[in-house]
């Protein structure tokens, strides 16, 4: 069962999907994402959601995408672990990742942050 915490006064909001589990590695998604995970299992600890209410704001358009520029940095063993574990089960139900492709040649991975339901009330 996963927990969240959120502390109003930093914005910021902990999610852990295996509470009291300590994870083996942590990889910044970019500025505001954190990822801690075991690496071994390939299998997501928590995320930390920096300026949360900035991460889950709607525009116009719908919700608000950030690139995900830690992906870059990595090695590309590290970036498929990653990848993998962000696109799925508990994961992918707060960040929902595409790709933007700025040309053929190039694609930036993305998220938008979908609020977790149990802080729909708050």
């Amino acid at each position: 069962m996963s927990t969240y915490s959120y502390d109003k006064e930093a914005d910021v909001l902990y999610i852990s999907f295996s509470p009291g589990e300590k994870p083996t590695a942590a990889v910044e998604l970019n500025e505001n994402i954190l990822l801690r995970f075991n690496r071994a299992e390939k299998r997501a600890i928590g995320l930390t959601l920096m300026d949360f209410s900035v991460l889950v704001q709607l525009t116009t358009l719908g919700p608000r995408s950030f690139p995900l520029s830690g992906l870059k940095d990595l090695e590309p063993e590290w970036r498929e672990t990653v990848v993998e574990i962000i696109t799925s089960l508990p994961v992918n139900q707060i960040l929902k990742v595409s790709s933007y492709m700025p040309s053929s040649a190039e694609i930036v991975p993305i998220t938008s942050v979908e609020k977790p339901p149990i802080l729909v009330a708050a």
